[in-house]
Formats: structure tokens, sequence, C-alpha cells
């Protein structure tokens, strides 16, 4: 094995309490065993198809949810396809990594690939839409081990020297996913074998997975900052258990499940005056209150043995507390534009699987190139982070209100929206990695990984919220303006599958795709509104003497 070893400066150990601190310091102390050469390039290979696989799940179902849900009879439950893999891909994100601790970084990312794959393939043979959506959960579930595992091995493997190009190269999975994904999937459903959009991550799963055991060192490894140089009996002993703080954990996805399940069925199943989404809302926000006040007190006590899982000390500061913000609301029009544009060019202009999915590509290949040259501006010290969000920001305002503008009277696609994608994706691209590159110039190194770890689930999550909040948007506007045009059985067929378009008559047509075109441009008011909330969030991250990040020497 070639390996290289580096002597770093101790930092200052976290206060959780002295055990902790005696195992931080003693770990600061022993240089740092890094790994190197082909086996170094073979893991990290093996890592991004991994990440590759996890990522391209949240993109591949924007142009497959028609031909899914018409198959499965479920067009009403469509988002849930979406919303039930991102929640949990979300929710466990700190579960997997507190896990890690106690049962090693290699054991916890097999068990996040394993699962993932198994859950493919139960996806892919699911027989009504209710299976494939609790499927969805568990396949996002083994998704978060393989997201959180490769974040939180990444810098036990890699020299400090080198993670800029690391950190590059994971953006990369996410921009090649994002245009890969939405291809994928039309092109999959034009042929008419949906399944494939899930089975295909079975075969490349396992290839992953073989890559991570033959290369990835053992827990046990002496030296290797993967191992937790305690037998397995110590692992599952009850003090190392005790770390997790399963309150917050219980609490923190408790809140989320609720709000998402009330954004999710306000305007569909239920109204939004019912009394079972007004109280779903207020047991969320509740809980949600409750997991602030929660980790408010665990941190507070000093003796405690349980660590917080998001210490709220990090917010302390304004910089770190309008990155936060500014991730949230830059999280909601992301997820909601790349499913929403495709659903429009089925509903509307009646295009296939395959041609909806092009019609995203002027957003999807802007994006990967703002990244990127972000990542330029930003890793040479020239360009501080600050001014990319900041401008990132305004762009994305200016592409969610050139949507707006869209015609509805006609059901001719309007080639002027192509501008506007790359207009978006310009503005997410110069925001969405520019806020990660931002976090280790704010936040103190104790708290980083937690940071980096948080700031990439509050905006996953709050991209699950705009999906739903569009979602409500546009159904709820399609059933008052049709609730006239159509019977109720139509306009259940409608929800069901949008294949029951082509059973009306010319006329009821036009008023259906007409409908759906006003309630797509209404969608965009409200992600318009969050782009605004996004760009005076960022606001705050202004400085004086805005920070840099330093020349690679490497």
């Amino acid at each position: 094995m070639e390996l290289e070893e580096a002597k770093l400066p101790a930092v200052k150990a976290p206060s959780q309490n002295k055990e902790v601190q005696s195992k931080f310091i003693e770990n600061e102390e022993q240089p740092k065993i890094y790994l190197s050469g082909w086996r170094l390039h073979v893991l990290t290979a093996g890592m991004w198809i991994a990440l590759f696989l996890s990522t391209v799940e949240t993109t591949i179902v924007s142009t497959s949810l028609v031909s899914i849900t018409n198959a499965l009879s479920g067009f009403d439950k469509r988002d849930w396809i979406v919303t039930s893999y991102l929640l949990t891909y979300t929710g466990f994100l700190t579960i997997y990594a507190k896990l890690s601790d106690i049962l090693g970084r290699k054991t916890m990312f097999i068990v996040g690939l394993a699962s993932f794959s198994l859950f493919s393939i139960l996806c892919g043979i699911s027989s009504n839409i209710v299976e494939l959506i609790v499927f969805r959960a568990f396949q996002g579930f083994g998704a978060s081990g393989i997201y959180s595992m490769t974040l939180v091995i990444a810098p036990t493997i890699i020299p400090p020297g080198q993670m800029p190009k690391y950190i590059a190269l994971i953006s990369t999975v996410f921009a090649l996913a994002s245009v890969v994904g939405p291809l994928m999937g039309g092109a999959i459903t034009e042929s008419g074998q949906w399944k494939w959009v899930f089975l295909f991550n079975a075969p490349a799963g396992f290839l992953a997975s073989a890559v991570i055991i033959f290369t990835l060192p053992s827990t046990s490894n002496p030296g290797s900052q993967l191992s937790t140089k305690e037998t397995s009996q110590q692992k599952l002993s009850l003090k190392n258990l005790r770390r997790i703080d399963y309150i917050g954990v219980a609490l923190l996805l408790a809140a989320s499940i609720l709000l998402v399940f009330a954004f999710e069925s306000a305007g569909i199943q239920y109204g939004w005056n019912s009394i079972t989404i007004i109280v779903t809302l207020i047991f969320g926000f509740a809980i949600f209150f409750s997991f602030i006040i929660w980790e408010m007190w665990l941190q507070k006590r000093q003796d405690h043995f349980s660590e917080p899982i998001f210490p709220p000390q990090i917010l302390k500061s304004r910089i770190t507390a309008s990155m936060f913000a500014a991730s949230f609301f830059l999280g909601f029009p992301f997820t909601s534009v790349v499913i929403n544009i495709p659903q429009r060019a089925q509903a509307v202009y009646a295009f296939s699987s395959q041609h909806a999915g092009i019609t995203l590509l002027p957003l999807l290949l802007t994006s990967p190139l703002a990244t990127v040259a972000s990542g330029l501006l930003t890793s040479n010290g020239k360009v501080p982070p600050v001014y990319l969000v900041m401008a990132g920001a305004v762009t994305q305002i200016i592409g969610m209100g050139l949507t707006c503008s869209l015609p509805t009277d006609t059901l001719k696609f309007p080639s002027q929206q192509y501008g506007f994608e790359a207009i978006m994706g310009i503005g997410f691209g110069l925001t969405l990695s520019t806020i990660l590159t931002l976090a280790p110039l704010v936040a103190d190194e104790r708290d980083l990984p937690v940071t980096m770890g948080a700031l990439t689930q509050i905006r996953v999550l709050s991209g699950t919220f705009g999906l739903a909040i569009s979602a409500t948007v546009l159904n709820d506007h399609v059933t008052s303006r049709l609730s006239t045009t159509l019977d109720p059985q139509e306009l259940a067929a409608i929800s069901n599958s949008l294949g029951a378009i082509k059973s009306l008559s010319p006329t009821q047509q036009s008023e259906v795709r007409v409908a759906f075109a006003e309630g797509f441009n209404q969608q965009n008011i409200v992600l318009a509104v969050f782009s605004a909330a996004a760009l005076f969030s960022s606001l705050g991250l202004w400085e004086r003497r805005p920070r840099k990040t330093e020349r690679s020497k490497h």
C-alpha cells in the first residue's frame, strides 16, 4: 500500500466531554497517514461511481415520472416518488456519520451501498405506486450512507493539499448527474422499460462495492485515521452507543416527515383548511422547535455523553448564519426547476419523455460550466467566494423572473425558454457549490465537518419543501381552473395520469394544457420569491475585507 505521512498542527478539541476531548487530542498528536498512488486513484473512482449512482437518482426520475405514474396509476402521487427519496437521503446523513464513529467508516459505507443496490432492485419490480414510494424511501436511506461516508472518509485518505481537487471532482459528480440523469430517464422510459431507471443501479452498485471492499483500508488498520482502534465489542458498548443523539435524530426526522407530508398533501388529498393538514403542520413545527431547544440544552450539558447532531454554536456567527440561510433558500428553486421543466414539456406541449429531457439541456449544461468557472476563480485566491454567491443569486432571480413571462395562450414550445434556462443554470452553478467553498473560510476547524454536512442537508431538505410547495400550487390551480370544464371523473383521471388528456375532446385538451401552463407559471412566481430571499440572505455574507481561499501548492 502506498501511503503518505504528514504532520499537521493540533487544533482545539471539542468540549463535549473529557473522554471525547482526550481521544481528539490523541488523534491530533499522531501523524496523519494518507493514501497515494494507484490505490488512491482506484478508491476515488469507486467512491465517484457510488456517489454518481446515488446522485443521479435525484434527477433521472424527472423525465420518467409521467411514464412511471401512467404505468402504476398514480400521477397525483408523482412528487412523492422524488420526495420520499430526498427525505431519507437528507435525514440520515448525520445518523450514518455518528454510527461510523462506532462501527467504522468502511462498514457503514458498505451498508449504504448494499441498501441502495438492494432497494433499487425492489423499486424496479414494484407493482403499484405505494410500493414504489416506500422502496424509494429505503433507496434514499442507502444513498444517504454513500453521500455521508464520501464526505467523512475524504479528509482521512486525501492529503489537505489535494482536497481542493477532490472537491472539484465531487462537483463534477453532481454536474454530470444533473445532465445525464434526465436524458437517461427520458431514453429509458421512451423504450417502454421504465423499470431500468432503478435496475441499472444494481450492477454498477455491486462494482462500486467491490472497489470499496478491496481498496478502502480496514478500520483495524494501525495508524489509519479510518481506525477506531476499538474491538467489535468495544464499538457496540453501551458507552459508545450513548454518544448518538437519538432524541435529536428522532425529532428532526419526525418534523421533516410531518412538514413534507402536510405540504405534499394539502390541496390534493386534503384541503388547506382540513383538520388533518392543520394538525400536521402544528405538530411538525412544534417538533422542529423542540429539536432546536433540545440541541441547545444538550450543548450546554458539558457532562452529557450524547453529542448534538447539530451544535447550535455554529450559528452564532453572522456570516455562518447567513450562509445557512442562503443555502436553505437556494435549495428551494433548484430541485423544483429540474423536476418541473420536463413535466411542463409533457403536460403543456405533449412532448415525449425523451424530448422533455432535451428541454432541460440549456440549464443542465450551463450549470456545471458555471460551477467549474466558480471553482477556478476561487481556487487561485483572486476572487472571494462571497462575490460569486451574490452574483449567482442575482442571476438566478433574473432567470426565474423571466420564466414567469412564458406564454400560456399557445401550445407551441417557446424558444425563449432555452435562454431563460441558461440564465438560471449560470445562477445555480455560481451559488450551490460556492457556498461549500466558503464554509472552510468561516467555520471553526473542529466544526467544519458538521458545517459542511449540515449545509448540504439543509439545501437538499429545502429542495423537498420547494418541490412540495410548487406541486401544491400547480395542483390547486389546475383543479380550480378546470372544475367547470371537466367532471370529477375526468379530473381524477388526469390526476392519475397525464395520458388521460388524450382521451378528451380537442377543445378540452387545449383548455387542460393552458391550465397547466398557467399553473407552471404560478410555480415560477413562487420560486422567484425564494430566489429573492436567497439574495437577501447572501447580503449577510458581506464583509469589508471578504475572505479568499489560499493558493494551492499542489
